[in-house]
């Protein structure tokens, strides 16, 4: 499902600004908390990919963070969950190695705005 972000208690509506572009370089990753809620989210930039995801592993929901900050593979393709080293492609997400095999991070849209902000995207009609 595309849109399981949507399914979560708190999660940020469209057009939420969620950090500065700038503030996630290359190679590296950003984990905010958005809104009253604190929704957590995950934002990556790696090998020309600038994507966000539902700071929560599949597994137990813990956040990939949870046991610290080394989260990207060395070639910076996977994300690792750093409860249970479930490994998910940077691009889209999709679960590539172990307990991540058969299951996916559930992805949140976003696009940078004219003045460099990262931002929560509208769904695009299908």
């Amino acid at each position: 499902m595309l849109d399981a972000w949507r399914s979560y208690r708190g999660a940020p509506a469209e057009g939420t600004i969620l950090c500065d572009a700038n503030d996630v370089g290359e190679g590296s990753f950003k984990s905010i908390k958005s809104g009253p809620a604190d929704f957590p989210i995950l934002i990556v930039r790696s090998a020309g990919t600038l994507a966000a995801y539902v700071n929560a592993c599949p597994h137990q929901y813990l956040p990939l963070d949870y046991r610290g900050d080394n989260l990207l593979s060395a070639d910076g393709t996977v994300l690792r969950c750093t409860n249970h080293s479930a490994g998910f492609r940077v691009r889209d997400g999709v679960g590539v190695e172990g307990l991540g095999l058969n299951c996916a991070l559930d992805a949140i849209p976003i696009a940078v705005d004219d003045q460099g902000r990262i931002r929560v995207q509208a769904a695009s009609a299908a």
